[in-house]
């Protein structure tokens, strides 16, 4: 730790109830720095970035500029760190703006009201993120990715010098993720320390400055993307196989996965694994599994989903569909052969609508101890759930008829062993 630093954390340490998930963690953020946190599902990044902003208790040491977090008041933190979760419910009809606006009360007085500046630093935020047409719609109108938006522009809102992001850019299209992720590199030139955590380790190498990687609660690396992305460590953190290069562009490195060879004489080698996903959920679940030796296929994917790409680069079966459009009935009929020659189904909770609400629906029908469903720590299905609640009543069917749910990769691989060493495969 240096008098520079923004946030220092030594032996921190943070989780749910009783149990940690967070352990003995130690690291420091510089201002001007773009950190980004990266690690598998289930490792404890989301975890991490809530016990930084106070969402969650923590034990050990945890420092704002010098001063234990514990000593600042909810007013202090409000004017200090900008928290953009990965999603938040939306309980009433506010617009956009007065969601915007709140972020301007930390620094009225107790029954002051907001100046004109605050309406400034809104509209201006709303430039930034690109929201400014959605100012007056009710936040229940909005999609995924447009809530994203508005949730960094209240966070950009409150002027802090610290930005924790949540997996920022997982609802965002190609071309929103460019512009804020450009956006918060900017940020960081100018002086704002931001810790955002990733999901896609190519994103994370090519804006951020350093990467810290999460394994089971703890830090296995801590660097530059080049020194902490490498074959070996995400080989060993991932269980993926992949090959790195130069991006001949902006000279980052970045990943491309190869194919994994299944067949290791292991009881896993024997089983055939189908992997439902969509919306980018599947990709390091496929690669993982894969790593394992485990035979994968993936289901209907849409060929512009991360999922697909992925599945296509490490030659597993899919079912590739056009996107934006309803799942062709051929397509879901394909499914159900696929379906019913797969040993295990891991259904990777995703983002569901009423384009690929029928996927759920053929899962209905199959042997629910044939399911496993993995649903990350910290998320539940409502946030899932672009189908106004039929997806949340799909998923739930399936946990309530038999399905197992798993939170983590290494949690599914232990379940798929312990079955496969329990009887013949077919």
């Amino acid at each position: 730790m240096t008098g520079r630093d923004r946030i220092s954390a030594e032996n921190l340490h943070a989780g749910y109830g009783t149990q940690d998930i967070v352990k003995a963690v130690s690291c420091s953020f510089a201002p001007g720095t773009f950190t980004g946190i990266i690690g598998p599902n289930g490792s404890g990044k989301t975890t991490l970035l809530r016990a930084f902003s106070r969402v969650i208790p923590s034990g050990g040491i945890l420092e704002l500029d010098g001063k234990a977090v514990s000593d600042h008041t909810p007013t202090e933190l409000g004017m200090a760190l900008g928290f953009v979760p990965q999603d938040e419910a939306r309980p009433f009809s506010y617009t956009v703006m007065q969601v915007v606006l709140m972020a301007r009360y930390a620094r009225t007085s107790r029954l002051g009201s907001l100046m004109p500046e605050d309406y400034s630093r809104c509209h201006q935020a709303f430039a930034q993120t690109g929201v400014a047409h959605l100012a007056d719609r009710s936040i229940r109108t909005l999609s995924g990715g447009e809530w994203q938006r508005v949730l960094i522009a209240r966070a950009l809102a409150q002027d802090t010098k610290v930005l924790l992001l949540d997996e920022p850019t997982s609802h965002l299209d190609l071309s929103h993720q460019s512009e804020i992720l450009s956006l918060m590199r900017d940020l960081a030139e100018s002086g704002v320390t931001i810790i955002g955590v990733f999901h896609d380790l190519n994103l994370a190498a090519l804006y951020c400055d350093r990467l810290i990687m999460i394994q089971n609660g703890q830090m296995v690396a801590d660097g530059p993307p080049a020194q902490v992305l490498t074959p070996e460590k995400i080989r060993h953190v991932y269980g993926a196989e992949v090959v790195t290069s130069c991006h001949p562009a902006t000279g980052r490195t970045f990943l491309m996965p190869v194919k994994t060879q299944n067949g290791n004489g292991s009881a896993l080698s024997l089983m055939n694994v189908q992997v439902i996903s969509g919306g980018g959920s599947g990709s390091d679940l496929m690669r993982f599994l894969a790593g394992k030796g485990l035979a994968v296929s993936a289901g209907v994917l849409a060929t512009t989903d991360s999922d697909y790409l992925t599945a296509t680069a490490l030659e597993i079966p899919c079912i590739p569909v056009l996107p934006f459009s309803q799942i062709p009935a051929h397509a879901l009929e394909k499914l159900r052969t696929m379906l019913a020659k797969a040993d295990k189904i891991v259904l990777s909770v995703h983002p569901v609508g009423t384009g690929n609400l029928p996927v759920l629906q053929v899962l209905r029908d199959m042997n629910p101890a044939r399911i496993i469903i993995h649903l990350p720590e910290g998320r539940d299905f409502a946030s899932f759930d672009f189908a106004r609640g039929a997806a949340v009543t799909a998923y739930h069917d399936l946990r309530t008829a038999g399905a197992y749910t798993a939170t983590s990769y290494e949690e599914i691989v232990a379940f798929l062993r312990a079955d496969a060493l329990r009887k013949p495969q077919r």
